[in-house]
């Protein structure tokens, strides 16, 4: 009797990790969403919000599933009817579908932005028509799924959900079909965090090279930058997360085997109701609950790590703008021509360009302003200076001048 408490204490830890989680994230984007007015033309960050937050609240309810899942486990003796078994069904492969896809549907998002691989026109038409192409995508799938409702019933002794495909092809070729689905997904992720990874390094590699060729000294390193690693860091554990949690329930859809396509897709109480823990029975069990274990952790790698990621782009983003800034400025260049002409050069074209405005300059203005800071006075004061001479001479030659109109 230990087994199915153990599995619900696990089912229930799962459900309480996601569920807090999931419900901040709803809370933070609806508190960080901009008003409509400045929404004309939406964002890549925006976007990307938009689908984090429909991602929470469809992560909610495989969670909710799995709750009803758990309460099954801690109530061993409660039975079970074919319309129960098959509402479960229908939602549970449901909300799994549409999860998964809304988790592609970001990795494409991801993709168009870092990658650029279409012009910008082209590439705001595709961003706008994947949530449509998504819609239509899911809503074939929640089709082929309700297809398989016939299969679905509930065993002789009312405690399990079963399935069976006696005699109905329909339902058997839906079920390839759904499993074909959850596969073209998964692979769609792989492949865009991939290319993404891929893209990074190539970039990194161009500008080492060109930074070798274009140095004098061939042992020259250039290392790689810390948010380059970080970042590709983040999108590989996003990547290997969901390929850990998917993977092998993508893979054992396509078991032609009729036990175990039953307790992997339809069954409640796992391990044909806590009686068989063979080796393929853990598999199932290690399967179904890690695809709840993605949902349970989706907040956590793009809500929590991402804000880091974004920090991280943020700051190399101004670095890189504050770089372009100086050396466009190039205070160096101004400050060495600044420092190659005299102290003296200075005081000299000043009482030139002020006795020309002017006209003529008392001995009171013509002092103070030869005082006016300790190293122009030093200067001017040297009496072997040729540059005080001059300013010695201009100053008598405006005082005789004076003295001469005086006279008249």
């Amino acid at each position: 009797m230990m087994s199915p408490y153990f599995a619900g204490f696990l089912y229930l830890a799962t459900v309480i990790t996601g569920l807090f989680g999931n419900i901040w994230v709803v809370c933070s984007v609806a508190r960080s969403r901009k008003p409509k007015s400045l929404m004309s033309r939406s964002s890549p960050s925006d976007r990307l919000r938009a689908y984090i937050s429909v991602l929470a609240v469809i992560d909610l309810t495989v969670l909710m599933a799995l709750l009803v899942r758990s309460l099954y486990h801690f109530l061993p003796h409660f039975m079970l009817d074919s319309n129960s078994c098959r509402a479960m069904f229908v939602l549970e492969n449901s909300v799994k579908i549409t999860s998964l896809t809304v988790l592609s549907c970001i990795s494409i998002e991801r993709y168009i932005t870092i990658r650029k691989p279409f012009c910008s026109e082209v590439r705001r038409q595709f961003v706008n028509a994947t949530p449509i192409g998504a819609s239509i995508f899911v809503g074939l799938v929640i089709g082929a799924i309700i297809c398989q409702i016939n299969s679905v019933t509930v065993s002789t002794d009312g405690m399990n959900c079963v399935r069976s495909y006696r005699g109905k092809a329909l339902p058997r070729v839906a079920a390839y079909l759904t499993a074909v689905a959850f596969l073209v997904d998964l692979t769609l992720i792989s492949l865009n965090y991939s290319q993404i990874v891929r893209h990074v390094r190539r970039k990194f590699t161009k500008r080492r090279a060109r930074v070798q060729a274009n140095s004098r000294v061939r042992e020259s390193l250039v290392n790689e930058p810390r948010y380059m690693r970080e970042m590709t860091a983040a999108i590989v554990r996003v990547g290997v997360f969901h390929v850990v949690c998917w993977l092998p329930m993508s893979l054992m859809q396509f078991i032609p085997d009729n036990s175990i396509q039953s307790e992997l897709t339809a069954g409640i109480r796992l391990f044909s109701n806590f009686r068989d823990f063979s080796f393929t029975r853990w598999l199932i069990f290690i399967a179904t609950w890690l695809t709840s274990t993605n949902a349970a952790g989706d907040w956590i790698f793009y809500a929590v790590m991402n804000r880091d990621l974004r920090n991280l782009i943020r700051f190399a983003t101004e670095r890189r703008k504050r770089s372009t800034m100086s050396h466009a400025a190039s205070p160096s260049t101004n400050r060495s021509l600044r420092q190659q002409v005299p102290p003296s050069m200075k005081v000299l074209h000043s009482i030139s360009y002020r006795s020309s405005i002017g006209g003529s300059m008392d001995d009171a203005a013509g002092a103070s302003f030869l005082q006016s800071s300790p190293k122009e006075s030093t200067v001017s004061q040297e009496p072997n200076s040729p540059y005080g001479i001059r300013a010695k001479i201009s100053i008598l030659t405006r005082k005789g001048s004076d003295t001469d109109g005086d006279m008249v």
